[in-house]
């Protein structure tokens, strides 16, 4: 989780005075929505429109009721990122800790990993499910932010980011998250 979002903010860093121009002028010729695709990878119970085919993480951590597995799928489309991680919890922190807590959690760890500053966010449901949809910035001269949905279904937690120097206009950003389904 963290490898792509650091790489992404320290690669946009340095790039951001000398390419900024020429990555506008090439995004604005070509049509945004050229080339994408709906992705379904198998077992993990959702799909969304992707302009190509992601990188694949997985990642596991211990937490004092079990591990929690962690596949992301990533891909860089100009200049934002786009990814969604599914998050396997265990059983019994699904029976413990409440829907609500789980999700709160989930932002605010989010936020301490990568220093981010919370800039809006509100509660809300996806296709029945409980869910949280925010925006935070990230530090550094980049000045990109992430646009972030979380949404919990049983013991599935799913994550669908969006980063960009402005997530919440960018259309490939609105693309992808109007295209997530989860079953």
């Amino acid at each position: 989780m963290r490898s792509s979002r650091a790489w992404c903010a320290k690669a946009a860093e340095r790039r951001a005075p000398r390419v900024g121009l020429l990555v506008a002028l090439v995004l604005a010729a070509v049509p945004a929505r050229a080339g994408w695709s709906a992705f379904e990878p198998e077992g993990a119970r959702f799909a969304v429109q992707l302009p190509g085919a992601p990188a694949v993480e997985h990642d596991a951590h211990w937490t004092p009721v079990g591990s929690v597995r962690m596949t992301k799928y990533w891909l860089r489309a100009g200049d934002v990122l786009l990814a969604v991680e599914l998050h396997e919890i265990p059983a019994v922190a699904a029976r413990l800790v409440s829907d609500d807590m789980i999700l709160d959690q989930a932002r605010d760890s989010l936020l301490s990993d990568v220093g981010g500053t919370l800039l809006e966010s509100r509660a809300l449901q996806n296709s029945g499910a409980p869910a949280r949809e925010f925006v935070y910035r990230l530090p550094g001269r980049a000045q990109l932010a992430e646009r972030v949905l979380a949404v919990l279904v049983g013991t599935r937690l799913y994550l669908v980011t969006g980063m960009a120097r402005a997530p919440g206009s960018d259309p490939e950003v609105a693309r992808f998250f109007t295209s997530f389904r989860w079953w």
